[in-house]
C-alpha cells in the first residue's frame, strides 16, 4: 500500500469513537506493527492525532495542516485544472515566486519547460520544474521543513525579500471573510508575507475546501490578493471575494 493511502487509512480509522489500535491498523493496511508505529509518531508530531497505549485517537488542532503525502493525491484533477489556468496567467520571460504546498507543486508541473525564472520555495516544486530544460530555477536555501520539504526561517525569508517577481503564486492554508488568509505555522506566515511584498501581482491558488476556516497565524487581508484560481467555490464565497477586489477564476474540474 502506498504511504499516502496508508496515512489516509490511519487517519480515517483514528476518527472512530475510541480511536484505533496498532494491530488493527496493521491488518487494515497490510503493513508491519513497526511501520504503523512510525506512521503514528509522524502524524502525532504534526498534531493530527494523539498516541495512546496500543493505538491512537484523533486530535486535530485548530488550523492543523495534514501531511503532504496525504494532501498530494487529494483533489488531483482540481489541482491540475487550477495549475493549467495559472500557467496561462504567467507570461514567458517573467520572474515567478512559487510557494510551497501540493497545489503549487501542480503549478510547477504546469510551468515546466517555459522561459521563466522561478524562485521555488520547496524541493517538490524545484524538482517538478527541473523535469525539462527551460526554466531557470532558484532555491532560497536554509532550513527545510521535514514534511513539506519547504524552505523556512530567516535565510529563506531574506532570499525572498531580495527577489523581485512579476508574479507570486501563493498557496493557501485557510481563508475566510473576517480573517483573510491565515497560515498554520509562524514560519509559513512569514514566508507568505515576504512573497506578497516581493511581487507585482499576487495569484492565490487553492481548492475550495480551504475556504470558510481560519488558521492561527495571519498572512494578509483578502484585498491584497489580485487573483484567485480555484475550483468549485461556493457562490457566497465568490461574492465577498469579488467585493474585496479579488478576481476569481473558478475552474470546474
Amino acid at each position: 500500500m502506498q504511504r499516502s493511502i496508508r496515512l489516509k487509512t490511519i487517519m480515517n480509522a483514528v476518527r472512530s469513537p475510541g480511536g484505533a489500535r496498532v494491530a488493527d491498523l496493521a491488518r487494515a493496511t497490510g503493513t508491519s506493527l513497526m511501520t504503523i508505529r512510525r506512521d503514528l509518531a509522524a502524524l502525532e508530531r504534526q498534531g493530527v492525532l494523539r498516541r495512546t497505549h496500543g493505538g491512537a485517537v484523533s486530535s486535530p488542532a485548530r488550523g492543523t495542516r495534514l501531511p503532504f503525502a496525504v494532501r498530494l493525491d487529494t483533489g488531483l484533477e482540481q489541482k491540475q485544472a487550477i495549475a493549467t489556468a495559472v500557467a496561462a496567467l504567467v507570461p514567458d520571460g517573467s520572474s515567478v515566486i512559487l510557494d510551497n504546498g501540493t497545489t503549487c507543486t501542480a503549478v510547477a508541473q504546469a510551468l515546466t519547460g517555459r522561459d521563466l525564472t522561478v524562485l521555488a520555495l520547496s524541493v517538490h516544486a524545484a524538482a517538478a520544474l527541473g523535469e525539462c530544460p527551460g526554466v531557470r530555477i532558484i532555491t532560497p536555501g536554509g532550513q527545510l521543513d521535514g514534511d513539506e520539504l519547504a524552505w523556512t526561517g530567516h535565510r529563506a525569508v531574506r532570499e525572498v525579500q531580495e527577489f523581485r517577481a512579476d508574479v507570486a503564486v501563493l498557496g493557501v492554508c485557510a481563508w475566510d471573510e473576517p480573517s483573510g488568509l491565515t497560515a498554520t505555522s509562524m514560519h509559513d506566515a512569514e514566508i507568505k508575507k515576504a512573497i506578497l511584498a516581493s511581487a507585482n501581482q499576487a495569484v492565490a491558488v487553492t481548492t475550495a475546501d480551504k475556504f470558510g476556516s481560519s488558521a492561527t497565524f495571519a498572512v494578509c487581508s483578502s484585498d491584497v490578493i489580485d487573483t484567485l484560481v480555484t475550483s468549485e467555490l461556493a457562490r457566497d464565497d465568490h461574492l465577498w471575494l469579488t467585493a474585496a477586489g479579488v478576481k476569481v477564476l473558478d475552474q470546474d474540474a
